[in-house]
């Protein structure tokens, strides 16, 4: 078979899932959105995280009960080809946005601010085939690589965020929990989106992993320190800008390495910075489109997830292309409706899929 899951143990499946959710917590936020009324993003983007888990317990624990080797066996047992099938497409199509989003920031910012004079399309064809690349070589090949640089993710992100501290003032962070408590609360739901899939990719992807438990064991570890990485970026990007300010900067976290250029000379590292994050959302990318292949392919009993893989790779370029036009009403409403309800998406089939199996296990008693 062609399925590519290899064999790895926890601390590379915990490294692979880490990069997807911190890619996603710190790149994937839409700052018009996120900082419209207030500043709260440190509260409610490792809150979201964390929320993530609480499914992602119950469907693991629900799939050892059925002896269910990965996600998408226990679909089918559970739900049957029709209603598991949707369920499937959904989570694939949660898995294929969080591939796709992060991307589009890292892409716009390269065209806009580092390569001046470069087209888009230029951009886009020199970086995204190595994520093609990437994914093709399988699961093994991902959570190894996200192994290695995993350590030069975190140094880079706490060096960028320790540099700009002689500028923290906490009165940036006013008015505290954003526009109050619902607010926050919708945030922290709709922020899921970017969250729950890397996680449920893991159970996707169980068999390389040698089980369930372990996937499990993945998931806890690479929440928290997923969770206490971009509550600490959010926060200092609190105390660095105004909400106001956030609102209006394409890619924060980069902006923030320009306040000491002109401190120290050995500081001016962003370019760099930006060369390691663009290393990480290549590999968070490369692992939920094959996360994305693995359970389509599982779910539909084929040998192969090649297939699959390159046409969801081609669809999440002709997204990363149509976020770019911004030429089509469509797109932005995608964007409005996605922001705000998308995470209902993912929770919808995860609900089902954990009700259906709980549900068939009192039937059988």
């Amino acid at each position: 078979m062609k399925l590519k899951e290899g064999r790895m143990g926890v601390l590379e499946g915990s490294a692979a899932a880490t990069v997807a959710l911190t890619v996603n917590g710190i790149f994937s936020t839409d700052a018009k959105y996120a900082y419209s009324e207030g500043n709260s993003t440190y509260v409610w983007v490792p809150a979201s995280i964390l929320l993530s888990l609480i499914p992602v317990f119950v469907l693991s624990y629900s799939m050892e009960r059925r002896s269910c080797g990965d996600l998408a066996e226990y679909a089918d047992r559970t739900c049957g080809k029709a209603m598991g099938g949707v369920a499937v497409a959904l989570i694939v199509a949660g898995l294929i946005y969080c591939a796709a989003k992060p991307f589009t920031c890292f892409l716009e910012v390269l065209h806009r601010l580092v390569f001046d004079g470069v087209s888009y399309n230029a951009v886009l064809a020199f970086i995204f085939p190595v994520t093609v690349f990437a994914a093709l070589k399988g699961f093994e090949c991902i959570g190894r690589l996200a192994a290695v640089f995993d350590g030069l993710l975190l140094i880079s992100i706490l060096t960028a965020i320790a540099s700009a501290a002689p500028t923290y003032e906490s009165y940036r962070l006013y008015p505290l929990m954003g526009d109050g408590a619902l607010s926050l609360l919708r945030s922290t739901a709709s922020q899921t989106l970017a969250a729950l899939p890397p996680l449920l990719g893991l159970l996707a992807s169980a068999r390389g992993l040698n089980g369930i438990r372990y996937a499990r064991k993945c998931a806890a570890a690479s929440a928290l320190i997923s969770a206490f990485i971009c509550g600490a970026v959010q926060l200092a990007l609190g105390l660095t800008y105004t909400y106001k300010t956030l609102s209006g900067l394409l890619m924060p976290l980069y902006r923030i390495n320009f306040l000491s250029l002109s401190q120290n000379y050995a500081l001016r590292l962003d370019k760099l910075f930006i060369m390691v994050w663009l290393c990480g959302c290549v590999i968070s990318s490369a692992y939920c489109i094959y996360c994305a292949a693995r359970l389509h392919a599982g779910f539909f009993r084929s040998r192969d997830a090649d297939p699959p893989l390159i046409a969801f790779s081609a669809v999440v370029c002709a997204l990363m292309l149509a976020a770019y036009t911004k030429k089509y009403e469509a797109v932005s409403l995608t964007e409005h409706f996605t922001v705000r309800y998308g995470a209902a998406f993912v929770a919808l089939p995860v609900i089902a899929l954990a009700s259906a199996g709980i549900i068939k296990r009192r039937v059988a008693l």
